[in-house]
């Protein structure tokens, strides 16, 4: 976890900006601009572009976002100490919530300031010239009153137990008359509802608000399993696409693509169910770090630690000639799986190919979870190059590796816990362009279904609770129909997406 406070001087000039909420007259440039704050129940109208032109919170209010609306991002400013610029974005506070319900046909896109005037129809490239386009404007946050396994007591007194300020906004200080207390998350209720995203497109956001300081695409702190996250893209960001600190807040058809740092990464004892998560990382040899950075807490032994459960996961990592250090040895990431810092839960029926390194770090704390039962990793497909033919008898040896302990590598071999090292055969007949000649990030070069192969279709983990869908294949995608991406997101929009 990232933690950024404003200077005195740039909190007294942000903290001057005006209040306004939702304008009812267009700018210049024909958007309704948004100010901070929303105070008050707000519904917006699809016929309208909308311009966030700070960071703006959602306190004691609702905010309705009907489907096929854009609402867009001031860049912002934070190397001019005189000219200092927040870039827009939302915050939904814990006494606020967000009813963002777009269809496929009309998503709700949430993008930057001068992106193209119709991004619904005619999304923009997420990568030009082999660079990412992001930082453009700052993302969604969502704070909600779900419990965190975090304690910043002891440094700050307006914080309780098992809560904390956001990452990217200025922690309230106790020494202020009257300290904003907006962007704390955190609190006892597991069920806390902060309200329904459903087909929303998140797209070239994470400006830089200080040195290695990025806000994700959609943020999430506290947020409880009675809000709905559902059919969510986050495309071209500069941080994480998913990132949750503690909460209990269930998602199902997430995908993550094109974005500069992790794809899904968790902590602060987050403990939701997941299914139909997707990654689709940037091959191009710079950008893209884990598929998934797992971790138990942010304070060394905080308790209960991460234990989320996730089924039908897809990774695409960045390819075989993942980026390199000096001395030619892999970096950490490509689109790895890595467990750290005492994190437990279940990954179950799960395709991770294209990594470039080793598919899966296991952390030596991580390691004992998995001897006590707490860390669950079974019933998965892991396979490193997809250009290699399907072989029904061979296996890709060195695909599960890179354990900081012995035990845990034992313990994840296929016959232990049915982890198959096999290529799942993403698109068929066309497998081999996946890691080829055709980027990921051009048309036809991504293949997310899989085949109907024995390893595909069988060997399935059983699913557990009324939350999961029971399906009967391996992965985020059924081999036999259109997938869920399709006719919405930016990659399927561009024909990136070839299924």
């Amino acid at each position: 976890m990232k933690k950024f406070v404003y200077s005195t001087l740039a909190t007294s000039i942000f903290a001057s900006a005006s209040f306004a909420g939702v304008a009812t007259s267009a700018n210049s440039d024909g958007y309704y601009e948004i100010s901070d704050p929303i105070s008050s129940d707000t519904v917006l109208e699809s016929s309208k572009q909308y311009l966030l032109t700070e960071i703006v919170y959602v306190s004691d209010a609702k905010i309705t976002i009907p489907a096929g609306t854009v609402i867009r991002g001031v860049q912002g400013n934070n190397s001019d100490a005189n000219n200092l610029i927040e870039p827009g974005t939302l915050v939904i506070t814990r006494s606020g919530q967000i009813e963002a319900i777009g269809t496929p046909a009309q998503p709700i896109v949430f993008t930057y300031e001068n992106d193209a005037a119709d991004p619904i129809a005619n999304p923009s490239a997420p990568v030009v010239a082999d660079t990412l386009i992001t930082g453009l404007w700052g993302g969604i946050i969502i704070l909600g009153n779900a419990p965190t396994n975090n304690d910043q007591s002891a440094a700050n007194s307006l914080l309780l137990a098992g809560t904390d300020a956001i990452e990217g906004i200025v922690e309230p200080n106790p020494q202020d008359a009257s300290p904003d207390l907006r962007g704390i998350y955190g609190g006892d209720d597991p069920h806390d509802n902060s309200g329904v995203l459903r087909y929303v497109s998140i797209r070239h956001g994470g400006f830089e608000l200080g040195a290695a300081n990025e806000i994700n695409g959609l943020t999430m702190g506290g947020v409880g399993a009675g809000t709905v996250l559902e059919y969510i893209e986050v495309i071209a960001g500069d941080d994480d696409g998913f990132e949750w600190f503690g909460g209990t807040v269930n998602s199902k058809y997430l995908l993550s693509a094109y974005n500069n740092d992790d794809a899904f990464d968790y902590d602060q004892g987050f403990s939701g169910l997941g299914q139909f998560w997707t990654v689709v990382q940037a091959d191009n040899s710079n950008d893209g770090d884990k598929g998934g950075e797992f971790d138990g807490d942010d304070q060394a032994g905080a308790k209960p630690f991460a234990a989320p459960v996730i089924y039908n996961m897809t990774v695409i990592g960045t390819g075989p000639e993942y980026k390199k250090n000096a001395d030619g040895s892999a970096k950490n990431g490509g689109g790895q799986i890595d467990y750290d810092a005492n994190a437990g839960g279940s990954l179950f029926n799960s395709i991770i190919v294209e990594s470039g390194i080793a598919s899966l770090d296991i952390n030596g704390t991580c390691a004992d979870q998995l001897t006590n039962g707490i860390l669950n990793i079974r019933n998965n497909i892991w396979f490193r190059n997809v250009e290699t033919a399907y072989n029904p008898t061979g296996t890709n040896d060195d695909a599960v590796s890179d354990h900081d302990a012995g035990a845990a590598e034992q313990a994840l071999t296929p016959a232990g816990n049915n982890n198959i090292l096999r290529n799942p055969i993403l698109g068929g007949a066309n497998f081999a362009v996946m890691g080829g000649a055709t980027k990921r990030y051009a048309v036809g070069g991504v293949y997310l279904k899989p085949s109907s192969t024995p390893e595909v279709t069988s060997g399935l983990e059983p699913y557990i609770g009324t939350f999961f869908d029971e399906v009967t294949y391996k992965g985020a995608f059924d081999p036999s129909a259109t997938p869920w991406t399709a006719g919405w997101t930016v990659g399927a929009k561009l024909g990136y997406f070839a299924d």
